[in-house]
């Protein structure tokens, strides 16, 4: 029913565009969106009504040419074709993913980052010995979770009937630190814990906890404690007396004694990065002074956190405190806030989003976007499948059955279909990823089949579903055609009919005058030390500027011509002979040029015919250009919708 919806909704949506048509030129016809589009995109500065009249003339011209070089099947040309293949092999992988998703995962992320909420937290893993080592359960699918299903439902039931959380976290959870916080972890932020379990604890309310909820690890129940306003980050250094957690009580008060001192010391006015060069523990702090990355909440120990947090002013030094780790003494450097600018939200977390495993969530979704929008539909039967699936591996080749055979279609797309061969083509290069003890999960391997084939699909079609990928093919295309045709019908029939450019220049001699100008060679360096050399010995170099080139190995530059004095660098007035110009370097590449003028002439002169040949080549063309326009005019009539321009150009 609701793709039913949706072709009818596209079918008056057709309609109404069809009667929005601004143009035809032949049997072709121009709605507005897409001059417009063109307008606006071409116009930077004015969009008054004439300058929208004078581009539709521009727009007009562009089409009648684009629709030649269609006549002609110039876009079947093979480096036509092949320069479109390029070009969208370059723009398709930006509409592959969805940007509407990420926009929400990162508006998301904005949102979560202006809040700091305070969590505490039940954890039972699906092996106990996970908390000691995490690559335990990693990707392992042996693992019997039951037991860990069956003691969170406990501590969940017993939360239900009003037991304290934290004697029931001591109760239940295996987190290490249960003992000494009774699951309470402090405060956390945005990206502070997996995408999934930081959903769950920002959508709880204050005091409430959560059902039991799965990672990859284990199970979890969290409970929401509190909530501030988002702290921000802090930039701090530190000085770190670490010891392990063997050390003895003597080493302990030992590492305590020295703290204290350097605590009096910094106090007194030590420098604080000078101490910690010389007696932090923490790696690189003799190259850092203590100077530790940017961190915000839930990235350390709540110890370490609160007590750095807990710093009011830049500058401000901790007395020393304690934590697994050793005796710290931190100096708060600078607190950044979190903004509060919902513009800067792109800027700010889209890189973020995009490392986060959020993301996947991101490609899922977008996923069933492509096999909604391509038209999916399963066309197989689980069992059967399977079942020729284990014939075909254990035979090493398919064998036609009653049910079906190798074009059966297991699924199809709009205009395409996927059938058996196609899933034994993939299963067979797929079994080897696979334990040969285990059943193969054909569902999660159809499944992730099921998803390339999409977007394989998806790719090749994608002008079909997005109308900014299908517009910019055709501009691209167009482009491209209007190039091939202007070079056969108007730039090179210019240059190449001498005779119709003698004729054009001797009718038109009077256009192509020297005004005010001067006979200069023209050099440019590949540096300016070069320039300067060269100008400061000008006399040496002047009679030999052709040798000086061609030895240079592409060093320099040099020619000689008449110039206007318009093109002259630099100040023009006295203007004389052996005038060396002012010296314009590039900043982009440093070459460097200048002018030796060798002659000034006051006085307007002709230009002889190989002087204005470039002028008259570029008139020339705009004669061809007028006269192939009116015929084309004639070949595709061309009949404007002045009503509807009228309301565009108010």
């Amino acid at each position: 029913m609701k793709r039913t919806v949706i072709f009818i909704l596209l079918i008056l949506s057709g309609t109404c565009l069809s009667a929005q048509t601004l143009f035809t030129y032949g049997r072709h016809k121009v709605d507005k969106e897409e001059f417009l589009r063109a307008f606006y995109k071409n116009n930077t500065g004015d969009k008054s009504g004439q300058a929208m009249r004078d581009y539709l003339n521009l727009f007009i011209a562009f089409k009648l040419k684009v629709q030649a070089a269609k006549d002609l099947k110039m876009d079947t040309l093979p480096g036509q074709k092949n320069d479109l293949l390029n070009f969208r092999r370059q723009i398709e992988t930006d509409y592959l993913n969805d940007d509407s998703i990420i926009h929400i995962l990162v508006k998301e992320a904005f949102n979560r980052s202006r809040k700091d909420i305070r969590i505490a937290h039940i954890f039972i893993p699906f092996e106990e010995s996970y908390v000691k080592d995490p690559s335990v359960t990693a990707g392992n699918n042996a693992v019997d979770t039951l037991p860990a299903w069956q003691n969170i439902q406990k501590a969940y039931a017993a939360l239900k009937n009003g037991a304290d959380f934290g004697l029931t976290a001591e109760k239940y959870s295996l987190d290490p630190s249960v003992k000494n916080n009774k699951g309470d972890i402090g405060f956390i932020t945005v990206f502070s814990l997996p995408y999934p379990l930081e959903s769950v604890a920002y959508t709880l309310q204050t005091g409430a906890f959560s059902m039991p909820c799965k990672s990859q690890a284990g199970y979890h129940i969290i409970k929401k404690i509190a909530e501030r306003p988002a702290f921000g980050k802090m930039r701090a250094a530190q000085i770190l007396l670490a010891y392990t957690p063997a050390a003895s009580n003597k080493e302990r008060q030992k590492k305590k004694t020295l703290a204290d001192s350097l605590y009096n010391a910094l106090e007194q006015g030590s420098d604080f990065e000078s101490l910690a060069k010389r007696f932090s523990s923490e790696r690189n702090a003799s190259t850092t002074g203590g100077l530790m990355p940017d961190f915000g909440v839930g990235r350390y120990d709540p110890i370490f956190e609160n007590a750095v947090l807990s710093l009011k002013n830049d500058g401000d030094i901790s007395a020393p405190f304690e934590t697994a780790y050793g005796i710290h003494l931190v100096k708060r450097i600078k607190h950044l806030p979190v903004s509060s600018d919902s513009s800067q939200a792109e800027a700010l977390f889209k890189e973020a989003v995009l490392q986060d495993s959020r993301v996947s969530i991101a490609g899922e979704q977008f996923t069933e976007q492509m096999l909604e929008r391509t038209g999916y539909q399963k066309k197989y039967k689980d069992e059967l499948l399977w079942s020729i699936t284990d014939s075909f591996l254990v035979r090493n080749h398919f064998i036609p059955s009653k049910g079906a055979d190798e074009q059966t279609v297991l699924f199809s797309f709009d205009k395409e279909n996927t059938t058996v061969k196609d899933w034994l083509s993939y299963i067979q290069t797929e079994k080897n990823k696979y334990s040969r003890s285990s059943p193969l999960p054909y569902p999660a391997i159809m499944k992730t089949f099921v998803s390339l084939q999409a977007k394989d699909y998806y790719r090749a079609h994608l002008e079909d579903y997005n109308t900014d990928f299908r517009n910019q093919l055709t501009e691209f295309s167009e482009g491209n055609q209007l190039f091939e045709i202007m070079e056969q019908q108007v730039w090179s029939k210019a240059s190449k009919d001498k005779k119709g450019l003698q004729q054009y220049y001797e009718k038109h001699k009077e256009k192509y005058t020297w005004g005010p100008s001067v006979n200069a060679i023209f050099f440019t360096t590949d540096d300016r030390k070069t320039a300067e050399d060269i100008s400061r010995d000008i006399k040496n170099y002047i009679k030999k500027w052709r040798t000086l080139a061609e030895s240079s190995a592409g060093r320099i530059i040099a020619d000689s011509a008449r110039f206007e004095l318009g093109q002259i660098p630099g100040a023009k007035e006295d203007i004389r002979p052996g005038q060396i110009t002012e010296l314009i370097t590039d900043p982009a590449n440093g070459s460097t040029n200048f002018m030796y003028v060798l002659n000034v002439y006051n006085k307007p002169a002709q230009r002889s015919f190989d002087e204005a040949r470039g002028l008259v080549i570029n008139d020339y063309q705009a004669v061809l250009e007028g006269k192939w326009i009116k015929a084309l005019k004639k070949k595709y009539r061309v009949k404007v919708n002045e009503k509807l321009l009228q309301t565009l150009a108010h």
